[in-house]
């Protein structure tokens, strides 16, 4: 009995309240793009079905790097022998973790955006349609479509549909503050991964510095190991020369012999241990290093006497304080953390807010219904069980912890400070003693060398003036490279290659 009236209502409706036939095409052409707005990226996305390559493994792209670098190493190299600031210029660039640190920043610049995001309005599109016999849900359809009649059937409205335009627009005026301070919070939490950037460069230069000059210091000590094993070969001939003569026993030339072997084995080693050292650096680089840019060691060993008196150390700690990155970032997350309670304390005052809304409502997309809505919108939560305060409690825990942390990171460098100058001071004392020690040594040998081959001294006389020459020579040659590494490991404390490796 109801159904018919209600159908006769429709008709007078939709006679009353039909739209042009523009607006239809118009609508039909917004649905249409929605529907390729939705589907097409995603089915962009879907695989073909006979064709799926595998995504690029980084292992392959590494070997391929390698493998190119390795090819270019055994052509000579432009450049000529490789240089402590052409290694660290090339680590530099080369190094992932430079690079994570660098996609770190990117990820912060889009946290400030987001941050930012809260001081815009929001606009949103929707389209809706839905199918329902629920009195209520059936009835809301029938009046936004403006269908209502003194007729219809509150109880049994029917099976009705509607599709739906819908365009709104909000915008939060008021929220306490915490927009902005959470703003402020995410810059400096940016300014923070700024200088862990500069803290990894600092260390990354540093960590190229020390094993680039303890790879020298392994090729210096082959050159050592090459001079004590001539040493021993020219004793050994000695030796022989004197058995020839009937002047030594042959157990005489079977310990020189044994020497000579052990300075052959003193040898091997270094150079296994230069090759170490080397590989070391060519990870540090991300290529391999040709055969062409080896240095010489003894090109910069008269550099490592350089050391010199450092300042008072207070000073110098005073002066890493201000320039560490890390020093730089601890103080940003500490700012950072004060924002953040500054924001967690908006959610005790009151929010306003605006939003507006313009609908379109239809039966079949033959005829729609317009309405609009505009409202100011003020919220005061009185009660939440707590959470607000709760979130303000954390927030003050997390800047507390800030402010420790800020503690520790400054008595580490200051630490830090106190033992890189102490090294230095100690490596020039020992440059200074190991140099006397070399000289009186191969003096000593040339003396006693003489005195075997005239028959005043025993064999172990010579073994053992040999012997102290050798360490004498490894001992002056540790004590030069030990200089260059304590200076460069006190540049490092003071953050001196945060922006660059300067004078070297």
């Amino acid at each position: 009995m109801s159904s018919a009236p209600t159908s006769m209502g429709k008709r007078e409706i939709r006679g009353g309240t039909r739209t042009t036939p523009a607006f239809r095409r118009i609508k039909q052409a917004l649905l249409m793009m929605l529907f390729f707005m939705l589907c097409v990226p995603a089915c962009s996305r879907l695989p073909s079905p006979g064709k799926q390559d595998p995504a690029p493994l980084p292992t392959a792209s590494l070997m391929k790097q390698y493998h190119a670098s390795v090819d270019a190493s055994m052509a000579p190299s432009p450049a000529g022998r490789l240089t402590l600031e052409r290694a660290v210029s090339e680590a530099l660039v080369a190094s992932p973790e430079l690079s994570q640190m660098q996609q770190r920043i990117h990820a912060a610049d889009e946290q400030v955006r987001q941050a930012e995001s809260g001081f815009y309005p929001r606009l949103i599109v929707t389209e809706d349609f839905n199918l329902t016999n629920n009195p209520v849900f059936a009835l809301m359809d029938i009046i936004n479509q403006r269908r209502l009649t003194v007729t219809t059937d509150f109880n049994h409205p029917g099976q009705q549909q509607n599709f739906s335009t819908r365009m709104q627009g909000e915008w939060s005026l008021f929220e306490g503050g915490s927009t902005w301070y959470n703003r402020k919070a995410a810059v400096n939490q940016r300014r923070s991964v700024e200088a862990d950037l500069l803290a990894a460069r600092n260390q990354l230069v540093a960590k190229v510095s020390e094993t680039y000059y303890r790879w020298l210091q392994a090729l210096g000590f082959i050159a050592v190991a090459e001079k004590a094993l001539e040493s021993a070969q020219t004793d050994e001939r000695l030796g022989e020369a004197r058995q020839q003569a009937q002047m030594a026993l042959p157990s005489e030339v079977a310990r020189l012999k044994a020497r000579r072997a052990e300075m052959q084995g003193n040898l091997v080693n270094a150079k296994t241990s230069s090759r170490r050292l080397q590989a070391g650096l060519e990870r540090l680089m991300a290529r391999p290093i040709g055969a062409a840019e080896i240095p010489e060691p003894g090109l910069t060993a008269a550099a490592g006497e350089a050391s010199q008196g450092i300042e008072n150390t207070t000073t110098l700690v005073q002066q890493a304080l201000d320039k560490r990155p890390e020093m730089a970032a601890v103080r940003a997350l500490i700012v950072a953390a004060r924002e953040r309670v500054r924001a967690s304390r908006g959610g005790l005052l009151p929010h306003v807010g605006t939003n507006a809304s313009y609908q379109l409502d239809s039966e079949r997309l033959d005829g729609a219904a317009e309405s609009w809505l505009v409202a100011v919108q003020a919220t005061w939560a009185l009660f939440e069980g707590g959470l607000t305060t709760a979130k303000i409690n954390e927030a003050q825990a997390r800047l507390k912890e800030m402010e420790a942390h800020g503690k520790q990171v400054a008595l580490d460098i200051a630490l830090e400070v106190h033992q890189a100058a102490l090294a230095v001071q100690e490596a020039a004392e020992k440059i200074h003693v190991a140099a006397e020690r070399k000289q009186w040594s191969e003096q000593a040998l040339k003396e006693v060398r003489r005195q075997y081959q005239d028959q005043v001294v025993t064999v172990d006389a010579l073994l053992q003036a040999e012997v102290a020459w050798n360490q004498a020579e490894v001992g002056y040659t540790a004590a030069l490279f030990e200089g260059k590494i304590a200076q460069a490991l006190l540049r490092q404390s003071l953050g001196d290659f945060a922006e660059g490796i300067g004078a070297t």
